[in-house]
């Protein structure tokens, strides 16, 4: 065979050039900056082909459930387009594996800061630490970062918030992210003061109001009645006819046993007006009960208001946010609040080859092994279909979970059903979701975890942890809807 010599000398030069390169900035630099360098490369290079078409139009159609009242706009957008978008969108899984990895090796990365962060991982020579990128942060998009960047320095929270416009998912990633840490030290209380500002709490209280306080439950039982009023007037608009309204069975029964039953005209309809009327005098005890009980019921109305939203968009502790928002935890690990009587083994600690238990021969006259099972924890960062495997965030650093392909199949679908209007709802997202925490119980091959059970498995070979008390235990979820383990 013969060698282009010209060829294999520019080939050797340039890796020559490279490996110069190298060595000048980790002797003339701070290793921080070679370890910024390499974990930019690791969350946001090349993509190696293995993100198919379908998965980021099934990530589309997800992000679609979740969009914000505040967004019309986004729901009439084609899931063609958003697919569209994906493509030029932050692979998080990657970004999110990639930082793990650095983690457990001891290098710090801090949350993204409001006055230093750029679009990338940065390095921070004097805290010999990276500071995260403010395009890894969930819906920050590109025009917002530039933005942000553009508006240095802010000096508070309201600074920003008066020149900086977000809508409501931007600024709670923000805020759960960590980017005001260093001018507001408290994040919960900079959070419950955001939720508070977009809850539209109430001044007052009259009867346009009626539908919040019977959905907030703060009618009293006494006056019970006038709730059932109002929603039966609700009921009575939606059947006029002419200057009537219709009347079923219930209502004309309804107002038979509460009201004059002669208004009923043939039976079966009766006069907007005289209704009307007659609902107006009804309510007048209503009325004068939230006159005489108005800071009362406001402090009540208000406070379940602003829980709702609090429910809605900030349950969880500091290290849920962080996944949340940033895909990695500056805090703790959430599994590390868990209680030691689950057992969860430490995935670098097995030996690389499992432990056999026992063996008992088969019909061939071989021998099956038993192998000896461990049960590991952690969040998912990504998956990948096309190797059916997820990568799973422990308190103890990054494994790489190998599914059989129709366990995998099983556990990654989104299950749905279609409501009475035809319209497509997703019941359960896929468990392999990032963020969502799982425990897997199974063994180690090499360098990845391989789920198993046996006859006398305690655990199924994957669970999802719905939550932790608060005690340290786990309330898990074992199986799915019309899922059968292999």
């Amino acid at each position: 065979m013969k060698v282009n010599a010209v060829s294999c000398a520019a080939h050797t030069l340039a890796y020559s050039l490279i490996g110069l390169q190298n060595i000048n900035l980790a002797f003339k630099y701070p290793i921080i900056f070679w370890n910024t360098a390499n974990l930019i490369v690791d969350s946001s290079g090349v993509d190696d082909g293995e993100t198919e078409e379908e998965e980021i139009k099934e990530e589309a159609e997800e992000d679609e459930v979740e969009t914000d009242e505040e967004d019309e706009e986004e729901d009439e957008i084609s899931t063609k387009e958003k697919v569209k978008r994906a493509k030029k969108t932050v692979n998080y899984g990657k970004t999110a594996s990639a930082i793990g990895k650095f983690q457990s090796r001891g290098i710090t990365i801090s949350p993204p800061d409001i006055n230093k962060s750029d679009f990338s991982f940065t390095p921070l020579v004097e805290e010999n630490s990276i500071v995260y990128g403010l395009r890894g942060i969930t819906r920050v998009s590109a025009d917002l970062v530039k933005e942000i960047i553009a508006g240095r320095p802010y000096s508070s929270f309201d600074d920003f918030n008066s020149r900086i416009k977000t809508n409501k998912l931007q600024m709670i990633n923000l805020i759960k992210s960590g980017f005001f840490d260093s001018l507001e030290s408290d994040r919960v209380a900079l959070m419950k003061k955001y939720i508070i500002s977009i809850s539209e709490t109430k001044k007052k209280l009259t009867l346009q109001n009626m539908q919040g306080l019977i959905d907030y439950q703060v009618i009293p039982k006494e006056m019970s009645f006038y709730g059932k009023l109002f929603l039966f007037n609700k009921f009575l608009k939606k059947h006029k006819s002419d200057t009537y309204y219709k009347l079923n069975e219930s209502a004309i029964e309804f107002i038979s046993r509460n009201f004059d039953p002669d208004i009923i005209v043939d039976g079966i309809k009766v006069s907007q007006k005289t209704w009307d009327n007659t609902y107006k005098k009804a309510m007048d005890p209503m009325r004068d009960y939230l006159k005489d009980n108005l800071e009362e019921l406001l402090e009540d109305y208000n406070g379940k208001l602003i829980q709702e939203q609090w429910n809605k968009y900030a349950l969880g502790n500091l290290s849920k946010w962080e996944m949340d928002s940033i895909s990695c935890y500056y805090h703790e690990h959430e599994i590390t609040q868990v209680n030691s009587n689950y057992h969860f083994i430490n995935f670098y600690d097995l030996p690389e080859e499992p432990i056999v238990e026992k063996t008992f021969p088969n019909k061939n006259g071989g021998e099956i092994k038993v192998y000896q099972l461990s049960l590991i924890a952690g969040t998912v960062l990504d998956k990948n279909k096309l190797k059916n495997s997820i990568t799973l965030l422990t308190k103890d650093g990054v494994v790489n979970v190998k599914i059989y392909k129709n366990q995998y199949a099983l556990f990654d679908k989104q299950l749905s059903e279609k409501d009475s209007s035809g319209k497509k709802k997703v019941i359960e997202k896929s468990w392999f979701s990032k963020g969502n925490l799982l425990m897997v119980q199974g063994i180690r091959r090499g360098n990845d975890f391989v789920p198993k059970k046996s006859k006398h498995s305690v655990y199924p070979v994957i669970s999802k942890i719905e939550s932790i008390t608060e005690d340290g235990f786990i309330n898990f979820k074992f199986e799915r809807e019309g899922v059968e383990e292999e």
